[in-house]
């Protein structure tokens, strides 16, 4: 059998879950190699904590070089630039990278750009990743000093729902703890057509949850709402309404990155890849993604555009099913497939020191099966998740 090259690129949740998940199925027959911008992996869910000084970088990451030597990967630190799909060459900043197959397993690139004054560098703050995330620390740290009115939320084309919802009630909890409730209107935006869609369309009853939670903490919202312009002093929605604001947090979309999206055939207009239910590339056989990269169709007509979440956990199935596929392609043997609609539906939604547990037995769709538990029990079990899954995949275990 003809020594194959297989190259990862990105290592967070599906490029890491890949890289390992090919070298278990392969073995030591064939090379693997991962290429990323950085050798730390983040464990991108504790970023809700980081801003309110409840983690540390050292606490939510690890670097991934040992684990990769452990494991005979190449680890080659780099920017890719793009991708010669005729030659398969994987382009970077320092040199080519050929490949026989690819499994693209890229994060993000955050668009702030797509609503003027939305960003760290302007009129907002952020915690899609740990550069955000500090900066948004020192931001809350004057904020205190001087507080206000606040507006957390989700612009139009966002996907990643979770995050702004578990910002908005960590921080509520945290101006409890700091006695301010009662000098800080807090109000949440959304593109979702109602509280508790998620992007997934809803589930169970987590709409009527999520307005009689919301009531109780003091939250007024707005949902089916654009973002027009994040203004220094407050956020302008496409209705006309101003609503002030001294801090204010947006996740914006989300596009496919640079590499992808210079890359002709790649990826769609928005950078994300299209694939089959294997996570191959419908025009590329060789060429495989998970993850952020991969597009997933949005639920539904909603009246603002919504993204669907693609986090960690249907990230690691994703990754999975590619390096089966790859595996079987290279050995012989069954491909997989795993539509994203029918991945398990998991999540821990933290709120300070309470929570909700949500599943459901697939992710989009009609559901057979799907469960809203609310209650400190979830506070908890996503402290406990949070320690075994570093400490799982530090030590290499995916």
């Amino acid at each position: 059998m003809d020594r194959k090259r297989i190259v990862v690129v990105g290592t967070s949740f599906a490029g890491y879950t890949g890289a390992l998940e090919l070298r278990e199925l392969l073995g030591d027959d064939h090379d693997i190699t991962v290429v990323a911008n950085t050798h730390d992996f983040v464990f991108i869910p504790s970023l809700i904590w980081y801003p309110f000084g409840l983690r540390e970088k050292k606490d939510i990451s690890f670097d991934v070089r040992p684990v990769y030597a452990e494991h005979h990967i190449r680890f080659v630190e780099a920017h890719v630039t793009g991708f010669d799909l005729q030659q398969r060459l994987v382009k970077t900043n320092g040199a080519d990278i050929p490949y026989d197959y690819l499994l693209i397993a890229t994060g993000p690139k955050v668009d702030f750009a797509s609503v003027p004054g939305l960003g760290p560098k302007q009129n907002s703050w952020s915690i899609c990743n740990i550069e955000h995330a500090e900066e948004t620390r020192h931001a809350w740290e004057r904020f205190l000093k001087d507080p206000g009115p606040i507006v957390i939320g989700a612009s139009q084309g966002a996907a990643c729902f979770g995050a702004a919802y578990e910002f908005l009630f960590n921080l509520r909890y945290q101006l409890k703890k700091h006695h301010l409730l009662d000098k800080v209107p807090l109000t949440y935006v959304t593109a979702e057509p109602f509280l508790g869609h998620f992007g997934i369309g809803g589930l169970g009853n987590a709409k009527s949850l999520s307005e009689t939670f919301f009531g109780m903490q003091g939250i007024t919202w707005r949902t089916d709402a654009t973002v027009q312009e994040v203004r220094p002093d407050g956020v302008l929605l496409g209705s006309g309404e101003v609503l002030p604001s001294k801090f204010t947090m947006i996740i914006p979309r989300f596009l496919g990155i640079d590499a992808i999206r210079n890359t002709p055939g790649l990826g769609n207009a928005n950078g994300f890849i299209e694939t089959d239910d294997g996570y191959r590339h419908k025009q590329f056989p060789e060429v495989f993604a998970a993850g952020v990269a991969v597009y997933v169709p949005p639920v539904g007509e909603t009246a603002v555009p919504c993204g669907v979440p693609k986090t960690g956990y249907p990230s690691e199935v994703m990754a999975k099913t590619a390096a089966a596929n790859i595996a079987a392609d290279i050995k012989g043997g069954e491909h997989k497939t795993m539509p994203f609609s029918m991945i398990h539906a998991y999540c821990i939604m933290d709120t300070g020191n309470m929570g909700m547990l949500i599943l459901g037995d697939h992710m989009l769709g009609a559901r057979h099966l799907e469960f809203i538990i609310p209650g400190p029990q979830a506070h908890w079990a996503k402290l406990a998740f949070e320690k075994y899954f570093l400490y799982t995949r530090k030590h290499g275990h995916v």
